[in-house]
């Protein structure tokens, strides 16, 4: 029989909108997630540029020479030295990184160099499948990179579902999340080029274990987002799988 299929991307969404701590986070955007192809931005980019380098070590790219940057401040023309750097094309949008940022990059790669990258589980949780794509399977633990444009606050994290439906998935104990933050990044200065940023790891990792109701919490919240997508009509919008029961 088929069932829906459900991205733990999208039942993270549907965490944060009903949690009411996410100002940028209501139904229509959750709505959106469901029923739009996400075209991606500058943010996701750079992000697919920095997990290129984790996984393959040498991504395709281009070398891009020392510059200058153009932007407005105060409504007034300005200019700044940028170092030569790699340029990445990615969802029909250019990334510059510069040297610095794609060593920060392999040396993370490094530290996991047997570690398997972009890992696919799928689970029957009754009323849908749920499947998540794991950035990195190391030995027995789970990471997951994010990288990050600006203040950072451990409790997203910890609060997030996605941990607990990928250590579910995978049968893991151990989920770290490893982030990198490009600092002082200014979206309508900087857009797809972050040459001359400090790009900073967060020490220690944000680490999350498997605890004895995570599968009943993780179950509770699909039933949840299944009752919603019922309520507004949005069952033909998720894509579906054969199962076997």
């Amino acid at each position: 029989m088929k069932k829906p299929l459900v991205r733990v991307t999208l039942l993270e969404s549907f965490r944060r909108y009903i949690s009411g701590d996410y100002a940028y986070v209501d139904e229509q955007s959750v709505i959106d997630n469901i029923t739009k192809k996400f075209e991606g931005n500058d943010y996701t980019r750079i992000g697919t540029a920095f997990h290129s380098i984790v996984e393959t070590g040498k991504p395709i790219c281009e070398v891009v020479q020392e510059g200058e940057r153009h932007f407005t401040y105060y409504n007034k023309d300005k200019v700044e030295h940028v170092p030569c750097g790699r340029k990445f094309v990615y969802d029909g949008g250019e990334v510059v990184l510069d040297i610095p940022q794609c060593k920060v990059a392999l040396e993370y790669r490094n530290e996991h160099i047997e570690a398997f990258h972009e890992v696919r589980e799928y689970k029957d949780l009754g009323r849908a499948v749920v499947t998540g794509c794991a950035d990195m399977i190391d030995g027995i633990e789970i990471r997951d990179i994010k990288t990050k444009y600006s203040t950072v606050s451990a409790d997203d994290y910890i609060n997030s579902c996605q941990w607990k439906y990928y250590l579910e998935l995978f049968e893991a104990d151990t989920f770290h999340f490893d982030l990198f933050v490009f600092e002082d990044y200014n979206k309508d200065k900087h857009k797809g080029d972050v040459r001359g940023l400090k790009l900073s790891r967060i020490n220690p990792p944000i680490t999350c274990y498997r605890y004895p109701q995570m599968e009943n919490d993780n179950k509770a919240l699909l039933n949840c987002f299944m009752d919603w997508v019922e309520y507004r009509n949005l069952l033909c919008y998720l894509p579906t799988v054969e199962t076997n029961g």
